[in-house]
């Protein structure tokens, strides 16, 4: 949960050594979204959403029984028909059977009224002949040959498997509309026919109708009870494809928007105080009073308002003009407006170029972008203008502990609290990573000291809880958190980690809920909120609330890659609304 508390949206500090439910590894990979260049999406335990593209394989005709088989079963007829003495009328139906299909020579250009005066019993049997020698023609390639022969098949008995085999021959000919059409005839006679569903599936996908294709593949695997892989994996693979393009189209119309209080003040606070305003200022005329004016409403923080007189700041040609474009650049980047930040650091240490706070923020930009050299870069710049900056050592550890390097994570921690001991996150994040490197009882030694100089912290008591409830120690956790929203009940953190508990201790979701709805009137924002409250809205059965939680957290996400991971779980959770819809007894079944 460290992320939106902990600067440049540090991941949570709790290890997954205790194995945690797959609730908590959504929270945690949320925690990641800032500094992270991958993010790893979870999946929901029971739901059936998958995430990852893989592949799937092209379909085939359905096999024709063995020769020996058929031939056993053509003698047991003949010998069934030539003896029978008592329903003469069986045995003529039998005889009559025996002759159409014996004298077959015709089967392949009857027409249509002919068809019309057989048996239903003729019908079939000479259907499945036809059928035979389609499969034939598929196994010798000869797709159009075997296309004709399932059609003459369905004119004497419409079959779904007749339908789908003549599906697999149009998709191997590319005519994909022609695989749509007959595999869904085959599916209104069988409606969980599930190689027809494939068929169509992989229809869908080639022509680009990912969202058809993802409800196809979703109601096979559920179908299937999640037992091929295959299915599962296009599934994964049609939903990246929906996340991604929707994703595009959204971020191609959205207009730039600060995200939450929680996630602004996360980083904001990652930087020591400076000093600010305490009373709004009466002359905002000129740059620089836009500029105190911005600085007030940092402190009281009312970000958009400091956004929008920062800009004003900047367009009186403020004298602070370094300082102005570097906190444009930061709302710009927290906006997720990457490369536009940059233009404004870049030209903040043209004009300034030993305020050491632009390197860092530009380090995070190049740390987002995968270019670790860079990132590293920015920091040695940093040091090389003031070697006695606590802020370079500690986001330089935040970058070291994001990559795995606990033990230099833990190195500059300690150089930060030397050169600022009041700088509680420091203390955290030293005793997370410790716990990180396995010094489990040095850790706890450490957060309990943290307590008693930090009586006042509500983040300590957050940050030990989730170490405590990593742990399992579930009575000592719930206590931190608990003192954690008495000392900032404005912070929403502390009311999810303890929802988490509640559903990983007692199995409580609904306790679990109230508690995460209680977080959002501290921040109605608070995107960890509104996607733990859609997980526990899978875990209950209620998709339809979890597809309304999950759309406020496409609505919230700030960059392409939280916004392609909100869309996978919004999209995964209304493909089950689908198969509902379209599968009502199943889906019963599965409630049960």
């Amino acid at each position: 949960m460290s992320a939106h508390t902990l600067p440049a949206k540090v991941p949570a500090p709790v290890p997954a050594s205790s194995g945690p439910s797959a609730l908590q590894r959504f929270v945690r990979d949320k925690d990641w979204k800032f500094y992270a260049a991958v993010v790893s999406v979870s999946l929901l335990a029971g739901a059936g959403l998958y995430y990852f593209a893989r592949s799937s394989s092209t379909p085939d005709a359905d096999e024709p029984k063995s020769t020996k088989s058929k031939n056993k079963k053509k003698k047991s007829k003949k010998k069934s028909a030539k003896t029978s003495t008592t329903d003469e009328n069986a045995a003529e139906d039998s005889d009559k059977a025996k002759g159409s299909v014996a004298s077959d020579e015709n089967l392949e250009t009857m027409s249509a009224e002919t068809i019309t005066k057989l048996s239903q019993q003729q019908r079939r049997e000479n259907a499945n002949v036809l059928k035979t020698r389609g499969n034939s023609m598929y196994s010798a390639k000869k797709w159009n040959e075997a296309i004709r022969l399932y059609s003459q098949a369905i004119a004497f008995s419409p079959d779904p498997v007749y339908y789908s085999n003549r599906a697999a021959c149009y998709f191997l000919i590319e005519k994909y509309d022609k695989v749509i059409e007959d595999t869904t005839l085959a599916l209104k006679l069988n409606p969980t026919y599930i190689k027809a569903l494939g068929r169509r599936a992989q229809a869908y996908e080639n022509t680009g109708k990912y969202l058809e294709a993802l409800h196809d593949f979703t109601a096979m695997c559920v179908l299937d009870e999640f037992k091929n892989e295959g299915y599962a994996q296009s599934m994964e693979r049609n939903l990246k494809k929906i996340a991604s393009i929707k994703a595009q189209e959204i971020l191609a119309e959205r207009v730039d928007r600060l995200p939450s209080k929680t996630f602004m003040s996360a980083y904001l606070d990652s930087f020591r105080k400076t000093e600010v305003p305490e009373t709004k200022p009466e002359d905002v005329e000129t740059g620089d009073g836009q500029f105190e004016l911005a600085q007030y409403y940092l402190g009281q923080r009312e970000y958009q308002q400091a956004m929008e007189a920062y800009e004003k700041a900047i367009e009186l040609n403020t004298t602070h003009m370094a300082k102005a474009l570097n906190m444009r650049g930061t709302f710009t980047f927290l906006m997720g407006n990457s490369q536009k930040a940059l233009v404004d650091f870049d030209k903040a240490i043209e004009l300034d170029p030993n305020y050491v706070q632009t390197y860092i923020k530009r380090g995070s930009i190049y740390m987002e972008q995968e270019n670790l050299a860079k990132t590293f870069a920015e920091f040695d710049t940093a040091l090389s203008i003031d070697a006695e900056d606590p802020n370079i050592y500690y986001h330089r550890g935040q970058v070291h502990f994001i990559t795995g390097d606990y033990k230099k994570a833990s190195e500059d921690y300690i150089k930060s609290i030397d050169l600022e001991p009041k700088f509680v996150f420091s203390h955290i994040q030293y005793n997370v990573a410790q716990y990180k490197l396995g010094n489990t009882p040095d850790a706890m030694k450490g957060f309990k000291k943290a307590l008693r100089d930090f009586p006042e912290s509500g983040d300590v008591n957050n940050y030990y809880g989730e170490l405590l409830l990593d742990q399992q120690q579930f009575d000592e956790a719930i206590e931190r958190f608990d003192k954690a929203i008495k000392l900032k009940p404005s912070n929403p953190l502390p009311y999810i980690n303890k929802a988490l508990l509640l559903f990983q201790w007692k199995q409580d979701p609904l306790g679990a809920e109230r508690l995460c709805l209680q977080s959002l009137e501290a921040d109605p924002e608070c995107d960890v909120a509104i996607a733990t409250l859609g997980q526990l809205s899978l875990q209950q059965g209620n998709v339809d609330q979890a597809v309304y939680y999950f759309d406020k957290s496409v609505s919230l996400a700030r960059t392409e890659m939280e916004l392609t991971s909100a869309i996978s779980f919004r999209e995964a959770a209304s493909s089950q609304l689908e198969f509902a819809k379209n599968y009502p007894e199943e889906a019963k079944r599965l409630k049960r």
